[in-house]
């Protein structure tokens, strides 16, 4: 195929300019089974002659092609294109993207999930959240762009013949450069989750040693999200990872332990079918805390003779711990307490079994008494606060997610981005999706500017102040002491550091969930609370 005329002019203008798509351009494949593969698959779906061709005149290649065989649609075609270093860089790709090729004229979502099934059972890895998709209906287009998702982005091909290597740059842009990557609400992991590596690999030595860790932070600073990193780090075939979110629990005074048990006991029944081990079925309902030891034991000693292990996560341990609602030193809700107990002894009888408990209150495990009897975790759980992140680990978040949208940032944006929301995770998402949002699409690569950031706070503000709220609202429900403290430092200095002396636990928490920060005079609301 000849060289398109177009293929110099940047996408959305036109003057003519040097765009340079071919540098670092891949090398054609040598290996000769491959070459046939790819012949082979050109001559079952034709119009991929004309993406070949044009892949080539911009210096990328197919380097992979097999018929599908997921779910029985061996008449579909599976290949992989290695992008050239000028499109990886404007697109934010480090890896090889799939291009799938479907011969259905109605195509079906079975197509779909078998690209994406495909996707993951690649004899390499490939870019996880993108696909390139061939089909000849003529609804193609609507149907996967209803069907793509933020975790799974599909670019649908033009259905026919590509007249110029610049088609299939514009179709890259289409939809990579159009889609937010940084606005999330729920928890991230995977290739979504940035920073806190020394925390994460400091869980998982406490895992691997036994430990019972308490992580703690404040709401949507990125507790659940370390979490669920953590269980993909750490689960095997020799390992079970159960997370219970308590967020759904009756809250005391009402006794949420039946419930939690059972759940408890359910989510382990369910793992144990997964992996077909073969055994008494546990029962699914149980009259006493002492009941749930002894089935928890007998469970625990038949994984041990398995070699495999069991963590169990609960996340949002506050709803345990409600300070409004009761007394948590003296309370009468003694079950709790027990509870713990019951876990404490578990991992002491079993070397085969831990615990971590995450929330925002570390009352759970720092207080010398809980519901009227010692809390059995005082002084022997470990703990961690998540805190929000240093300027590196937000500079690599934004520059990372930022690429694959064709956003660079400038060094005064990426200051401005942490100083607006000192670093807490889901604030510094959201200004950037914010700011994001707000500049202009028509070059290819866009540029964020400090004055970028600095026009956008006043919008933006408005937009979170709920969410800064509902944050300092968790703080004076179950931190009220340092409640107490965030009130006197917004009035009074110099009463806060004379108080702050006599109440250095509670000025640890505050630094620790990065409500407070040292400055040379002394203390200052960080800019979480600023932003109030």
């Amino acid at each position: 195929m000849p060289d398109d005329p177009t293929a110099d002019a940047a996408i959305g203008d036109s003057r003519p300019r040097k765009a340079g798509w071919s540098a670092g351009a891949v090398k054609p494949p040598t290996d000769p089974r491959l070459d046939r593969a790819i012949r082979e698959a050109l001559l079952r779906f034709p119009v991929a002659r004309s993406h070949y061709a044009a892949l080539q005149a911009v210096g990328s290649q197919f380097v992979y092609a097999a018929p599908c065989r997921v779910n029985k649609m061996g008449a579909c075609e599976v290949c992989l294109v290695r992008f050239s270093g000028a499109i990886e860089t404007a697109f934010g790709l480090t890896r090889e993207v799939m291009f799938f090729y479907s011969p259905h004229r109605d195509l079906q979502y079975r197509d779909f999930q078998a690209a994406r099934k495909s996707l993951r059972h690649l004899p390499r890895e490939a870019t996880p959240d993108v696909i390139a998709f061939w089909s000849p209906d003529p609804r193609a287009t609507t149907k996967l762009v209803d069907w793509s998702s933020p975790d799974c982005l599909v670019i649908p091909l033009p259905q026919e013949d590509i007249q110029g290597p610049i088609e299939i740059v514009a179709a890259l842009k289409d939809r990579l450069l159009s889609r937010d990557l940084f606005y999330e609400t729920t928890p991230v992991y995977g290739h979504k989750f940035f920073g806190r590596r020394s925390l994460l690999q400091a869980l998982v030595d406490d895992i691997n040693a036994q430990r019972v860790v308490g992580v703690f932070g404040l709401r949507k600073a990125g507790k659940t999200s370390v979490l669920r990193e953590v269980g993909d780090l750490v689960a095997s075939p020799a390992r079970i990872f159960i997370l219970r979110d308590l967020e759904t629990l009756p809250s005391p005074p009402s006794d949420p332990m039946p419930e939690l048990v059972a759940d408890i006991v359910s989510q382990v029944a369910d793992a144990l079918e997964e992996r077909e081990i073969v055994g008494k079925p546990l029962p699914r309902d149980f009259n006493s805390l002492g009941d749930f030891r002894r089935l928890m034991q007998t469970t625990l000693r038949a994984l041990k003779e398995r070699g495999i292990s069991l963590v169990l996560t609960l996340d949002e341990v506050e709803y345990l711990t409600p300070a409004a609602k009761i007394d948590v030193r003296e309370g009468d809700l003694p079950s709790i307490a027990q509870f713990l107990s019951v876990l404490r002894s578990l991992v002491q009888e079993n070397n085969n079994f831990t615990f971590i408990l995450a929330g925002l209150t570390s009352s759970i495990v720092q207080e010398g008494r809980l519901y009227g009897r010692p809390n059995p975790l005082f002084s022997w759980a470990k703990q961690y606060y998540v805190s929000p992140f240093t300027r590196a680990e937000a500079d690599e978040l934004a520059v990372s997610v930022g690429g694959r949208m064709g956003v660079h940032f400038e060094a005064g944006a990426l200051e401005a981005l942490h100083e607006a929301t000192g670093g807490h995770a889901y604030l510094f998402r959201h200004l950037a999706s914010h700011v994001v949002n707000r500049m202009p699409m028509e070059d290819m690569t866009r540029t964020m500017t400090r004055s970028h950031v600095l026009t956008s706070l006043d919008t933006w503000r408005l937009q979170v102040s709920g969410n800064i709220e509902e944050m300092v609202d968790h703080v004076r429900r179950y931190y009220p002491d340092e409640h107490f403290l965030l009130d006197m430092l917004s009035s009074s200095e110099e009463e806060f550091n004379h108080f702050a002396v006599e109440m250095p636990t509670e000025l640890g928490h505050l630094l620790d969930l990065g409500l407070v920060e040292r400055t040379d005079e002394g203390f200052a609301q960080s800019a979480i609370l600023q932003l109030r």
